[in-house]
C-alpha cells in the first residue's frame, strides 16, 4: 500500500484523539488478490508499519532500541476483518499503545475507509528483546515516560495464548528465502499469513472469505531454513495450525476463521 501524506517527511500524524496514529494509504494492484481486495498478508504489513511509525514518533521505535542493543517483535495478533478494503480503495489506519499486560506492550488498531466505514479491527501483544540473546526484557522503565495509553478495545479484547494443535497434517513445507526476512534478520511476520493462506487450496479460496486470524508468535525462523504449516479442520469454518522448523521446533500457532461465500470470482 502507498502511503498519502502531505508532507513526505512525516509519515503519519497524530490524531486529534490524544495518542492514535493516523496514516492515509491507497491499495494498489500488488497488495489485492484475485478478488480484487487486500491480502491479509497486505493489512498486516501495512499494520506493522504504522506501528513502526508510531513507535518512532513516540521515541521508543528501531532507532532507540537499536541504541540500547534491543528490539521489538510480534508476539502476538488478533485481526478481524468486517468489510474488505479493495483495490483503488483510499483508507486510513489508525493505531495505539495500549498499555502493558505482563512482558506485553499492546497495540490496537483499526482501518477505515475514506467514507469512515470501519473495515478491518485488530490488536496485538509484543515482546522488547536484547538483540545478542533475544531473552525477553521488562518494558515498563522503556515506556515510563509515553503519553498515558488509550484505553479502547479494538475488538473487546486483546490476543489470547493458543494451545497446542493436535495431531495436525502437514499442508505445505517451504524453504525460507530472502524476500521473507525483514531488518531483524528473521521472517517478517506478515510473512507467516502469507504461508498460512497458502495452505489452503485454490478451491476453498475461491469459495470462502477470511473472517478472522489469531496468531501466536513462539519463536523466529531464519534464512536459510525451512518450515511445514500443519492444519487440522476444528469445524467447517475454522481451522487451527501450527508452523515448524527444519527441528521440528514450533515457531507459530495460529487459528483461522472463514465465511462461505457463492459469488467469488471465478478465474
Amino acid at each position: 500500500m502507498t502511503r498519502l501524506s502531505k508532507d513526505p517527511n512525516q509519515p503519519g500524524e497524530a490524531a486529534a484523539d490524544p495518542g492514535v496514529w493516523h496514516e492515509h494509504l491507497r491499495i494498489h494492484s500488488y497488495d489485492a488478490d484475485f478478488q480484487l481486495r487486500a491480502s491479509p498478508e497486505a493489512l498486516s504489513r501495512a499494520f506493522l508499519e504504522a506501528a513502526w511509525n508510531h513507535a518512532e514518533h513516540l521515541g521508543v521505535g528501531h532507532s532507540e532500541l537499536a541504541r540500547q542493543e534491543k528490539l521489538w517483535v510480534l508476539g502476538r495478533l488478533l485481526l478481524q476483518i468486517d468489510r474488505w478494503p479493495r483495490w483503488g480503495d483510499k483508507v486510513q489506519i489508525r493505531t495505539w499503545p495500549r498499555g502493558i499486560n505482563g512482558a506485553f506492550a499492546l497495540r490496537d488498531f483499526e482501518i477505515f475507509h475514506e467514507n469512515e466505514t470501519r473495515l478491518v479491527g485488530g490488536s496485538s501483544s509484543w515482546l522488547v528483546l536484547d538483540a545478542s540473546t533475544h531473552r525477553p526484557q521488562r518494558i515498563n522503565k522503556l515506556l515510563q515516560n509515553l503519553p498515558a495509553p488509550v484505553t479502547r478495545m479494538a475488538l473487546g479484547r486483546e490476543p489470547s495464548k493458543l494451545g497446542l494443535v493436535p495431531t495436525p497434517a502437514a499442508s505445505i513445507t517451504r524453504e525460507v528465502r530472502y524476500s521473507d526476512v525483514d531488518v531483524n534478520r528473521h521472517v517478517n511476520s506478515a510473512r507467516y499469513i502469507g504461508w498460512l493462506l497458502d495452505s489452503y487450496d485454490h478451491e476453498f479460496h475461491r469459495n470462502h472469505s477470511l473472517h478472522s486470524l489469531e496468531v501466536n508468535f513462539l519463536a523466529e525462523t531464519l534464512w536459510p531454513d525451512s518450515v511445514s504449516v500443519k492444519s487440522q479442520a476444528q469445524t467447517t469454518a475454522t481451522f487451527a495450525h501450527s508452523i515448524v522448523n527444519s527441528s521440528q521446533e514450533e515457531v507459530l500457532r495460529a487459528e483461522l476463521t472463514w465465511k462461505a461465500e457463492s459469488n467469488l470470482p471465478r478465474q
